[in-house]
């Protein structure tokens, strides 16, 4: 063989090589380029799902793990009667219920029917909102109101509208049936 072919065949033998070894890159490189678009969606993923845990850490609670005792009730309703200022004797009734299961799930009810004596519509609802308690799923979930005075005496006293108020405060509690 002279050297020009044998030149000739080291060149393509050469050439041979370096275009395997072009093709084991471009194929090592769109593995690459699909694990990475892999790890971006898996990035965004988990982004979302770290918004989700942040937001679900101030979310209130559904149901709390344990029934709060009716001195705790009793206690909870002087301390909103308090804060909303409300007096003494404007709280004429508080009736704390054994909880009760809701239907078939693993959740239950307990109400406490409450009923105020005349009061403006600020004061009820600042009496509603220090009630609730998004920790432990206690909210006022029935209010109903009626006019505690007649037009007459209102339009003689110039005062605010009263009203007189029938509520219940529910506070859902996870009981499992079985355990």
């Amino acid at each position: 063989m002279n050297p020009i072919t044998r030149q000739r065949w080291l060149f393509l033998i050469a050439m041979a090589i370096l275009a395997f070894y072009a093709m084991l890159s471009v194929g090592a490189s769109r593995r690459a380029a699909q694990r990475l678009a892999t790890a971006q969606s898996d990035l965004v993923e988990t982004k979302e799902k770290l918004r989700d845990v942040e937001r679900l850490k101030t979310a209130p609670k559904v149901a709390a793990l344990q029934l709060e005792a009716p001195a705790e009730i009793t206690n909870r309703i002087s301390a909103a009667r308090e804060v909303a200022g409300l007096p003494q004797s404007s709280l004429l009734r508080q009736e704390p219920q054994e909880p009760q299961r809701i239907g078939r799930s693993d959740f239950e009810q307990r109400s406490t029917t409450i009923t105020l004596s005349a009061l403006t519509m600020k004061q009820i609802i600042e009496f509603c909102d220090a009630l609730r308690d998004e920790q432990t799923g206690t909210i006022v979930r029935d209010l109903t109101l009626s006019n505690a005075q007649t037009r007459q005496s209102k339009q003689n006293n110039g005062g605010p509208e009263k009203w007189e108020a029938e509520m219940t405060l529910t506070q859902m509690i996870f009981s499992p049936k079985s355990q």
